[in-house]
């Protein structure tokens, strides 16, 4: 395909799910759609391409992200939420503006503990962590894999702005050394809280007896911990876990090891409904 396909609101008849399709957040969003067994379609954009197609659909304010946005991180201000990923636009003219909003429409309320949890720690500690080894220049085959999964134009649109991208996700996500580690630390934290939560009750990290939309949203959002082997419902690869730099595999082993990433891999396993 030369150009990645857009859309009038006006003109649909199902849900359209707008992405950048590796992220955790927007694995949220889609899982949501695809439990609940809902008929939609999933634009899928590389980062920066797209700007300008978000931007158009929020040019709202009221349409704009209301969870973590890219830019949180550094602080940089609310206008970044305006070209935040997921969004849904529906057939009636509405966008649901973001993971929360589009799981618990199709799916169920969130427990606000870890809703705060996980959108505002584990969410943003993981996309930071991503991203690190993602746009680092060793890492160049990470980069490639996603590439390849594009299309002609968002290639050539990497090839003459990928350089000025990454030093805009690098500033906009705060991403450093000193950071990086303590995102882990993070991460490390709540996959043990979680942990000692699904020791005393296998079924949810919440007192249900069943798998919640707040199990759900865990599970998605710390997809790229332990990255599962059916992670997005195959809409994106990400290659070979043996590929990716040492320190990103010795997170996934240590996570995967955790009654937490166990949880994870069973759900992927058992719950995420492929269409």
């Amino acid at each position: 395909m030369i150009f990645p396909p857009k859309f009038k609101v006006d003109d649909i008849s199902i849900p359209h799910l707008v992405t950048i399709p590796y992220s955790h957040y927007c694995e949220l969003a889609r899982w949501a759609l695809d439990i609940s067994k809902t008929e939609y379609r999933e634009m899928k954009y590389l980062p920066g391409y797209h700007i300008n197609i978000v931007g158009k659909l929020r040019k709202r304010k009221e349409d704009r992200s209301s969870s973590s946005f890219a830019g949180q991180e550094s602080h940089q201000h609310e206008g970044r939420r305006k070209f935040s990923v997921p969004l849904v636009a529906m057939p009636d003219g509405r966008i649901l503006k973001d993971s929360w909003e589009i799981l618990e429409k199709f799916v169920g309320q969130v427990d606000p503990y870890w809703k705060n949890l996980l959108d505002n720690k584990l969410g943003i500690a993981l996309r930071q962590m991503g991203y690190f080894h993602f746009l680092d220049p060793e890492n160049k085959s990470m980069l490639d894999n996603i590439l390849r999964q594009t299309t002609i134009a968002e290639r050539i649109y990497w090839l003459f702005f990928g350089g000025f991208i990454k030093k805009a996700m690098y500033k906009l996500m705060a991403i450093s050394k000193d950071n990086i580690e303590e995102s882990k630390k993070t991460i490390f934290d709540i996959f043990d809280e979680a942990s000692e939560r699904i020791k005393s009750n296998p079924s949810s990290i919440t007192k249900e007896s069943y798998f919640t939309p707040t199990d759900l949203a865990f599970c998605a959002l710390g997809s790229i911990a332990v990255f599962p082997q059916n992670f997005s419902g195959n809409v994106i690869h990400m290659g070979n876990i043996e590929d990716f730099p040492t320190e990103y595999q010795n997170l996934i082993q240590h996570c995967r090891e955790t009654e937490a990433g166990k949880f994870i891999l069973s759900s992927y396993k058992m719950k995420r409904l492929i269409t």
